[in-house]
């Protein structure tokens, strides 16, 4: 059976017209999608947004950003064709244990990068359960000025939805993540972690520097 992709839901929820209303509008408006505060201010995504988050409902400014990264990910994924890199245990291996970091990757457009199932863990808070990693999805803009990294934890086809965390920084913070990042890489935290063969993301830092990894590889 073909693995679930998290576009695949979000396609279904949005419908096919609504990314190319998103074109249009950015269009009409000489906009540039690519700045993720003046794609939130397009009407095709005004109302998205309005529809998940009620007025009345006074929903936290989180929230709000939450759901405005997630649409802006999902929208240039579409644009840019939909491109994934599918990476097995033994690509991720490698790729982790790489001594040196490779040059920085080129990006134009959105990509998703999907994990190995279950070997990646994360916590969308300090408070919350670690969930499984599916992948992240990798999103340049604002002229190239900067970089979003959106991680889909959670996700399965019997749940409605899945959990998120977002990060968004200046490119050169992208490039410069593994300087910061422990050592050895993505070490387990989970109790029985080194037992099972798992690893562990717990900073932005990481979490920039495993796309980092994964889209050099890719756009080499």
């Amino acid at each position: 059976m073909s693995r679930l992709h998290p576009f695949d839901p979000m396609a279904a929820a949005l419908g096919d017209d609504w990314f190319r209303e998103v074109e249009a509008a950015a269009a009409a408006a000489a906009a540039d999608p690519g700045d993720r505060l003046a794609f939130e201010q397009l009407a095709p995504v005004q109302r998205v947004l309005s529809d998940l988050l009620p007025p009345s409902e006074q929903a936290p400014g989180a929230a709000v950003e939450g759901y405005g990264i997630l649409l802006f990910s999902v929208y240039h994924f579409w644009r840019g064709g939909r491109r994934s890199l599918s990476l097995d245990r033994e690509s991720l291996e490698r790729i982790v244990a790489q001594e040196a970091s490779p040059a920085p990757p080129r990006l134009r457009e959105g990509w998703y990068v999907q994990l190995p199932e279950r070997v990646v863990w994360a916590r969308i808070n300090p408070g919350s359960s670690p969930e499984p990693l599916d992948g992240l999805f990798v999103t340049p803009g604002a002229s190239g000025r900067e970089i979003t990294v959106l991680a889909v934890l959670g996700l399965r086809p019997e749940r409605e939805g899945f959990s998120q965390i977002a990060v968004t920084v200046p490119t050169e913070d992208w490039h410069r993540a593994g300087k910061v990042v422990r050592r050895p890489l993505f070490a387990p935290v989970l109790e029985g972690g080194e037992r099972a063969g798992i690893k562990s993301l717990v900073s932005e830092a990481e979490l920039l520097h495993l796309a980092h990894l994964a889209l050099a590889e890719a756009t080499q």
